[in-house]
């Protein structure tokens, strides 16, 4: 019969062994982890969903340089903080394909933006990779962005962003964003009855101001040189004929041309005007509204 201390030395020899292999599979697994977890989120990362975001501007795709971020990061805040509504910019090599407006709108949630302005926010957004674009509004700025003003944006920028001028395009939008959130704090949002009109830069206004100036002077420079001349023209052949010397014998009318003028049946802008309610509706139940195209 084995005594107690041979049955010990047994179970040593093959129960140790064994847990130190299964701790070493372990600390091969864990490891693995470690490192396949950290190559994962660089992917993500990589692939735009995972932004990181920090401030109201953030660029992953490095379209701007330090400086320019930097003065849309002061720009966005001013304009944020004057009108108690979040903007922001947000750029990606690729947000991963399908809408991305569904992406922004995810972005906005998970990163809990708007939340110093009761969920009121607006963001525009860029994907390199397909070359999308995306102008997204939550909350109260829906009634700022209508689809109207949104799709205004869009159009303002499109050239710029083509071009690859993305700081200009950017610019543009939370210039234009300043103006609809004013808009809209005063009771009258831009719409196809208020159509937006951009406002124009200083030195263009200075320019057209010396304009007006020079053609003003000119007319009445021109003014007192015509009440100087004293000599007075005929109108017509009529003043230089003797009186009875024209007789008209025979007079016949001629139909030269006729004139067709169509109007446009209000229906269909009845009909239009139902389908813009009906759109703004549904984005105010679901409480965001987009706008998204290429460049």
């Amino acid at each position: 019969m084995m005594d107690a201390g041979m049955i010990l030395s047994g179970c040593k020899e093959k129960v140790i062994p064994g847990i130190k292999k299964a701790l070493c599979v372990l600390t091969l697994s864990a490891a693995g982890l470690l490192i396949f977890g950290e190559y994962g989120a660089a992917e993500v990362s990589a692939a735009g969903n995972n932004p990181g975001f920090e401030g109201r501007v953030q660029d992953d795709a490095g379209l701007l340089t330090p400086d320019e971020e930097e003065k849309l990061e002061k720009k966005c805040s001013k304009v944020s903080e004057q009108h108690n509504t979040g903007v922001y910019i947000i750029t990606t090599p690729d947000f991963g394909g399908g809408d991305i407006q569904l992406w922004q709108s995810r972005i906005f949630a998970e990163y809990g933006l708007g939340t110093d302005f009761s969920g009121s926010g607006v963001m525009f957004a860029v994907s390199i990779a397909e070359s999308d674009w995306g102008l997204a509004g939550f909350g109260s700025a829906l009634e700022a962005f209508t689809t109207y003003g949104r799709e205004q944006l869009g159009e303002a920028v499109l050239d710029d962003l083509s071009a690859g001028e993305f700081y200009d395009a950017f610019d543009t939008y939370v210039s234009m964003a300043d103006d609809y959130l004013a808009a809209a704090e005063r009771g009258d949002p831009y719409t196809a009855d208020h159509p937006y009109v951009k406002s124009m830069p200083m030195p263009v206004i200075i320019g057209g101001s010396f304009l007006l100036s020079f053609f003003v002077s000119a007319v009445i420079l021109a003014s007192w040189k015509n009440s100087m001349n004293t000599r007075v023209s005929k109108d017509g052949a009529s003043e230089y004929m003797k009186e009875d010397s024209f007789r008209l014998y025979n007079s016949t009318d001629h139909f030269l041309y006729n004139n067709v003028t169509r109007t446009k049946k209000e229906t269909s802008k009845k009909s239009e005007e139902n389908r813009s309610s009906g759109r703004s509706n549904r984005e105010r139940r679901s409480g965001r509204s987009g706008t998204s195209g290429k460049f």
